[in-house]
């Protein structure tokens, strides 16, 4: 919705204030002259390229309530392109700026808004270039015309996307019952005060006045995709709602192409209940439930596979480990593990590292080779080997060093289009970088739980990786100290949302041989599918950058 911000002169009539100038949410500018019944659609483009307009003004409480006394002495006219009556518009209170040339042509809409029967807003609406803006405050304000549908005693409530679909509706339900029993009573009809958008949040703060007066609750949005999103958000509020299938996109639209009558007939005797898609039968399950469980992939590990089936698409997988524990290598490690076993497209967000080093340690689990370590001579032949395939359109990496949920989900969204399967986000604490500890916790959780949706929508298989809170007692991990989920960043919410929580142990004692050193034991923690518990043990192989597994005795 716009804002105005000035009055200025138009050049082409004359006029010295009577252009009036709106900036939009996205910074652009319009304007409307009043004094010529002309629209504009960029008021300063004769303005130096350094020119800038004015900020946005806030209005005093006096000078709202003074526009707002304006605008309801406005007159009320018909309004033929919308086909709507002078009678159907007063209904409403809706008045019409007419045009300052000859006094009679409509060229604005204003729709007042109400609060415990005063006026405490209004939207203002150009015919042409169809702009909006609202004067006062609305977000207190009631439904659009809620006042009016208590008064009818109606057991009925109808509520439309927007006004000219409340008057649309009013009107010809009331042409319907001209010369009936019934001529005498008006609907109640209301309409969204911020659209199908907001529709949830508007009724939300009107539900128990709703449900105390009215019985029948028939929704009337537009029929579209943004109008049926809606719906299924009402839905959740009033389960009881019914819906009806126009025979045009919305109401107004019914009366523009001559479907008064259509429109009516619908209303009155059509209305249905949507099924709800969150509710299914046991019988429509049968055939899908019966057929034998299948094998995820294969992890680098056969004991992991053994015990946890497998990696599935549409699950996250969470594993954490102490600080230089061995956590990336785990990271390059089944990721190599994705693409030559599985031949998956892999999307990698290790933003701590530049996109180069990922790419080498990935080769080098390819390679079976140690590429990063200056003590070991550089395998050339190896790395050109194993590169190919990696390279290509195989790996694909996050390129920025600050992680943000927002536009990390539209890379990962913009992967899966180029082909992605698996994705690796190492570490997702870097979510949380600069908010406070008290904030950490639910900017993971809310992180968790979309993240799960993310995978289960695109069917792809998710790896979230962590550095371990400290125990509370006893040995650090980095000295063999346990791990459990408590451990983990965010680990109640990681704890519903994951599939699987995976934590490595060890002890990096320098007065241990490097043999026990280097031994490592990968713990199921939490496991959704199957309640699977247990160790697969392993062996860091410093020459091949690999781990192996040790198989039980």
């Amino acid at each position: 919705m716009s804002s105005c911000i000035e009055k200025i002169g138009h050049a082409e009539c004359g006029s010295s204030d009577a252009l009036q100038v709106w900036e939009d949410d996205r910074g652009g500018h319009t304007a409307y002259c009043f004094a010529c019944d002309t629209y504009v659609a960029d008021p300063y483009g004769d303005r130096p390229a350094d020119f800038k307009p004015p900020a946005k003004f806030k209005k005093s409480k006096e000078e709202i309530q003074a526009e707002l006394e304006e605008i309801i002495q406005c007159p009320v006219v018909d309004l033929p392109d919308r086909k709507l009556k002078k009678e159907s518009l007063e209904y409403f209170n809706i008045t019409i700026g007419v045009s300052e040339v000859d006094g009679s042509t409509p060229v604005m809409h204003h729709y007042p808004y109400y609060k415990n029967g005063e006026i405490v807003a209004a939207k203002c609406r150009m015919i042409e270039g169809k702009k909006f803006w609202s004067v006062g405050d609305i977000k207190e304000a009631d439904l659009f015309g809620w006042s009016q549908a208590l008064g009818t005693g109606a057991k009925a409530l109808y509520i439309t996307e927007g006004e000219m679909d409340a008057v649309a509706l009013y009107q010809a339900l009331k042409k319907k019952s001209k010369g009936t029993a019934w001529a005498h009573y008006d609907p109640a009809v209301v309409s969204l005060i911020n659209g199908a958008a907001a529709g949830k949040r508007d009724i939300a703060k009107f539900l128990p006045a709703i449900l105390s007066n009215f019985k029948e609750v028939v929704l009337l949005f537009d029929d579209d995709e943004a109008g049926r999103a809606a719906v299924k958000d009402v839905m959740q509020l009033i389960p009881y709602a019914k819906t009806v299938k126009l025979p045009a996109k919305d109401p107004n639209e019914c009366l523009i192409k001559g479907f008064e009558m259509a429109l009516c007939n619908a209303v009155l005797f059509k209305k249905e209940k949507p099924k709800n898609t969150r509710l299914v039968w046991g019988n429509e399950l049968i055939e899908k439930a019966r057929v034998e469980t299948e094998w995820g992939l294969s992890y680098p590990w056969a004991g992991l596979t053994k015990k946890t089936r497998g990696i599935r698409f549409g699950e996250t997988v969470y594993l954490g480990a102490g600080v230089k524990m061995g956590k990336t290598t785990m990271v390059n490690t089944i990721m190599a593990h994705m693409i030559t076993e599985h031949g998956l497209k892999v999307f990698c967000v290790q933003p701590e590292e530049e996109n180069h080093l990922t790419f080498r340690h990935v080769v080098g689990k390819v390679a079976k080779r140690v590429f990063h370590d200056p003590d070991i001579d550089f395998d050339y032949k190896a790395y050109d080997g194993a590169a190919p395939t990696v390279g290509g359109d195989i790996l694909f990496l996050y390129l920025y060093q600050d992680l943000e949920w927002a536009t990390l989900r539209s890379d990962i969204m913009a992967a899966v289009e180029e082909g992605c399967r698996a994705v690796f986000i190492d570490p997702i604490t870097n979510l949380t970088n600069g908010v406070s500890s008290g904030e950490a916790n639910t900017v993971l959780q809310e992180f968790a739980q979309e993240l799960a949706r993310v995978a289960k929508d695109l069917n792809i298989i998710i790896f979230l990786f962590c550095h371990l809170k400290a125990p509370h007692q006893g040995p650090p991990h980095e000295r063999g100290g346990k791990v459990f989920s408590s451990q983990f960043a965010g680990s109640r919410a990681m704890m519903r949302s994951c599939h699987l929580m995976l934590g490595l142990e060890g002890n990096k004692d320098p007065d241990l041989l490097v043999e026990e050193r280097n031994m490592r034991r990968l713990l199921i923690l939490e496991d959704r599918n199957l309640g699977a518990s247990g160790y697969v043990s392993l062996y860091y192989d410093d020459k091949t950058g690999l781990y192996h597994e040790i198989p039980e005795v």
